[in-house]
């Protein structure tokens, strides 16, 4: 089957689904989907022996059924941020919202160079971008998905809530240019960036890490805001922006990058150990650390 065919077919089932589950009260479809996802997971074990290996390393003092409860979660989640994201009603949810910090963003904004916000695959990030672009102009930077009707129809969900998408590949120019009409520019940069990264400490283990916002910053003097998504017990949603970190001091060479680049992935590892399962612990986030540049 050609992979154009399969695409097409994938995008009909999908859309399917999104008709289907539109029937339904949004509260069934939140509640059925967050258990569709843990069983999914547990029926096709996707990925969960990744998971399990990984947390084992990053929490070694933990049991077997810790282990299992986090990953058991950790899908939960998934599917409630899924049902959240094609389901819900945004002003509703706004209302669940809280900002922590909120004044450390806008004095970032407030400096007129615009602003690289750093995250990772945390609690709901895409209910978070929807906050923040409710008050400033955002722009996502992100990899194309496989299906690109998949993609098309995502990004467009993001764009009819003011969230600008660029895509990854070839994105530094977009992003200088961003950057220099004031925008915030989101980066993701908690997954493996092999030979594109450089070698990091991250959650006690080597890792390849991504350059682009120590870089970018550095270059610009821009500011970092690191910013977090966190899913309450409760299911209200709590989104942290920290102190921000200026590139002031740092130069433009491999030493400096990397030290920068770890004092900003740092921010991200106190959210993980605390809050273990709202992290998306079956991506492959050490592999590539043999591949990472190194001082």
């Amino acid at each position: 089957m050609k992979k154009s065919t399969k695409s097409k077919i994938e995008f009909f089932f999908f859309k399917l689904f999104i008709n289907v589950f539109k029937v339904f009260p949004y509260s069934f479809t939140r509640s059925f989907l967050a258990r569709l996802f843990v069983f999914g997971a547990s029926l096709f074990d996707i990925r969960n022996s990744l998971a399990k290996n990984q947390l084992k390393m990053v929490f070694p003092d933990k049991s077997e059924n810790e282990i299992k409860a986090i990953i058991k979660k950790m899908y939960y989640h998934m599917g409630l941020t899924t049902a959240e994201s094609y389901f819900g009603n945004k002003e509703k949810l706004f209302k669940t919202c809280k900002a922590q910090g909120w004044d450390n963003l806008k004095n970032a904004v407030e400096q007129g160079k615009g602003v690289i916000l750093v995250t990772g695959h945390f609690g709901n990030w895409e209910l978070a971008g929807k906050y923040i672009a409710a008050h400033f102009d955002l722009v996502v930077v992100g990899k194309r998905l496989r299906n690109r009707h998949f993609d098309d129809y995502t990004n467009a969900l993001r764009l009819k809530d003011k969230v600008i998408v660029i895509n990854k590949k070839n994105a530094l120019r977009p992003i200088l240019k961003m950057l220099g009409e004031g925008y915030i520019v989101s980066l993701l940069m908690d997954q493996n960036a092999g030979r594109n990264g450089v070698l990091t400490d991250f959650l006690g283990h080597e890792a390849s890490t991504f350059v682009g916002a120590a870089k970018i910053a550095i270059k610009t003097g821009c500011p970092i805001a690191p910013a977090y998504a966190i899913r309450k017990e409760d299911g209200s949603h709590l989104f942290i922006c920290e102190e921000i970190i200026s590139p002031e001091g740092f130069n433009n060479n491999l030493e400096d990058i990397t030290k920068f680049t770890e004092l900003v992935s740092k921010r991200i590892e106190k959210y993980i150990y605390q809050y273990p399962h709202l992290w998306f612990w079956v991506h492959k986030r050490w592999k590539g650390r043999k591949k990472a540049r190194k001082i």
